[in-house]
């Protein structure tokens, strides 16, 4: 039985109470679960990045891509790199972008007493950067795309300080001009305007290569000890010393980081590389032993990222690269 509202408003006599309706007073906007199908897809997905691959809905995106002769495409060129690409015969058609996280695993919160390399600590390091860039390779060549222009790397910590996301994106290009290389794939670090450089010296991009080192580096008994001395207290702590082991192990750090991009390149038959990033970081810790004595270990990380280039590849295109000029008015 519906009860008829009375009272000041007679316009609402005859209406029916939405108490008695049974109609809630609140509309609840509770989100609704995923669906069995949205479900599997998703472990699809999953699986796919698990062995290194990417979602299977931007596999299909970028295969359409593929199929169009002038896509509509995003890039992260500049004007000027715009124009250089498309006069130097490269066509961009997508903005490509790769990423992995990666958790460190065991050793990571371990103190290491002995001086040498820990795998355990660039490994992690060297993985993300080959997954991501993987990932980005993939995306160009579903796209129908011969390299990656203006390739540009970033990374940092999710939540705990040992999960670190490493994230590339570039532009993926077509090359309308020179033949398909016929091993490989020429993504790079360098702008537009230094691959279209490149290609009027007759010089290849063959591709990225980059490498992780960390260094344990433990120092000798006179420099903990000079580590440990106050200047106030006179002795060796007030001089200007250089902790020599510290010194070593940063140039040792970066001797076997560059020996492995140099086989990255070799491999891909280059002969050459241009170095866009050469970064290290030193992490200091501390340890006690007997009669109270402080020890010093120092972790050195040294991150290398560069374009492996084939000089004499091919003939100068579009045009031989001019002799720059100046040009002085002295007035009259």
């Amino acid at each position: 039985m519906t009860r008829a509202i009375r009272g000041r408003h007679p316009g609402l006599a005859g209406r029916a109470s939405v108490r008695d309706s049974g109609v809630p007073l609140f509309r609840s906007n509770q989100p609704t679960g995923p669906s069995d199908a949205e479900l599997r897809a998703a472990e699809v997905d999953l699986e796919r990045i698990r062995q290194g691959g990417i979602p299977l809905g931007a596999e299909q995106r970028l295969r359409r891509v593929a199929e169009q002769t002038d896509p509509f495409f995003t890039s992260d060129l500049s004007s000027k790199e715009y124009a250089l690409a498309q006069a130097s015969g490269l066509q961009p058609v997508s903005q490509v972008m790769g990423s992995s996280v990666v958790q460190h695993g065991w050793g990571v919160g371990q103190t290491y007493y002995y001086s040498g390399e820990i795998t355990a600590l660039s490994d992690p390091w060297n993985l993300a950067r080959d997954r991501a860039f993987g990932r980005l390779e993939q995306e160009a060549r579903l796209a129908g795309a011969d390299a990656v222009i203006g390739i540009e790397m970033s990374h940092r910590a999710i939540g705990d300080p040992n999960n670190v996301e490493l994230v590339v994106f570039g532009t993926a290009v077509r090359d309308r001009a020179l033949p398909r290389r016929a091993a490989g794939f020429g993504s790079c670090t360098l702008s537009g305007q230094d691959v279209d450089k490149l290609r009027r010296i007759g010089a290849e991009v063959c591709g990225v290569v980059g490498h992780t080192t960390v260094l344990c580096v433990q120092l000798s008994m006179t420099s903990n000890w000079v580590m440990n001395s106050s200047g106030w207290l006179g002795g060796a702590g007030a001089q200007n010393m250089e902790i020599s082991e510290i010194s070593h192990g940063v140039a040792a750090a970066r001797s076997r980081a560059m020996a492995e991009v140099h086989r990255q390149a070799a491999v891909a038959g280059a002969n050459t590389i241009v170095v866009s990033t050469l970064r290290h970081s030193i992490d200091h810790r501390e340890y006690e032993q007997a009669v109270g004595m402080r020890y010093h270990l120092f972790y050195v990380t040294m991150n290398v990222l560069g374009t492996a280039i084939k000089l004499d590849a091919h003939p100068p295109h579009p045009a031989p690269l001019q002799a720059p000029m100046m040009s002085i008015n002295l007035g009259s």
